[in-house]
């Protein structure tokens, strides 16, 4: 009883010191508020802007503001603890519609990867027909769907706009942190500088993302024993404590009830993910 009694007392007082804050200062209050929503909208603008997502910045932060207060809510229900759930429902609510914003992101470029070396087809073919870029890169888009096809129309834009075709292809490759995008675009602009036969460069740069593709799968398919290997050490230890604690309780209490025993804990925890980590980095191979 005392401490729901204090914690309505504190939460009392920091209403009144909100109120009192917003009599004293609110015209500050308001354009300072209005302020870091503007350079919250430019930041979230650039991101909905390269995903291409049909939203306003407006209308994100609203959705974001829906989704911290339902975060506070949840948490406090689940937790049943109010000032917990609201530290941490809040710490959600702040990071769960970036995070979602990076995995679309994320998704976004995957796909595109895949869709590189068709795209180049298409255009190789189209170009044997019409040697004309443009008209390859239109062919594309009319063939083929999004996200490369996005990426395109934005570039056949600027070239329409009056950007030289190969700053456009520049501005596309900065534009999008792409593996296989961009080695086509460095090869493209190579190949148009010096002259060379463009639809057997484009077959070339898409035989040569198929056969990277080939390379990873067989790579990852001879390196899956070892993450298998690295998942199973790094839950072993944990297997073992629990069949002791089965087998003995009183053996295995004091790791969890004294000092000395959380600081055991807390070493075997820390060098069992750095061992997992390191063998995950050694069976991962880039190609």
């Amino acid at each position: 009883m005392e401490g729901n009694a204090t914690l309505w007392v504190a939460l009392g007082l920091i209403f009144v010191a909100t109120m009192l804050g917003i009599l004293g200062g609110g015209e500050w209050i308001a354009n300072r508020v209005a302020k870091e929503r503007g350079v919250y909208e430019k930041i979230i603008g650039k991101e909905l802007y390269r995903l291409f997502l049909d939203i306003s910045p407006q209308e994100f932060f609203l959705a974001h503001c829906v989704v911290f207060v339902m975060c506070i809510v949840m948490a406090g229900i689940m937790l049943e603890d109010w000032v917990f759930g609201t530290i941490v429902g809040g710490a959600a609510g702040v990071m769960l519609p970036r995070f979602y914003l990076k995995k679309m992101w994320g998704d976004r470029m995957k796909l595109l990867d895949e869709q590189v070396e068709e795209s180049m087809i298409y255009m190789a073919n189209s170009f044997k027909a019409n040697p004309a870029l443009p008209d390859a890169i239109q062919d594309v888009i009319n063939s083929m769907g999004p996200p490369i096809t996005q990426e395109l129309s934005v570039l056949l834009k600027e070239y329409k706009l009056g950007t030289p075709l190969d700053v456009a292809l520049i501005n596309m490759q900065r534009r999008v942190p792409s593996r296989n995008l961009q080695l086509a675009v460095s090869a493209l602009i190579i190949g148009r500088t010096v002259g060379g036969n463009i639809p057997k460069i484009l077959e070339d740069i898409s035989s040569t993302i198929r056969e990277s593709y080939r390379l990873e799968r067989v790579i990852d398919t001879q390196t899956a024993q070892g993450r298998m290997q690295a998942w199973v050490m790094g839950l072993m230890p944990a297997v073992v404590v629990g069949m002791f604690y089965l087998m003995d309780p009183e053996l295995i209490t004091p790791l969890f009830e004294t000092l000395p025993g959380y600081l055991i804990l807390a070493v075997a925890a820390l060098l069992n993910v750095i061992g997992v980590v390191f063998i995950l980095k050694i069976v991962r191979i880039q190609v």
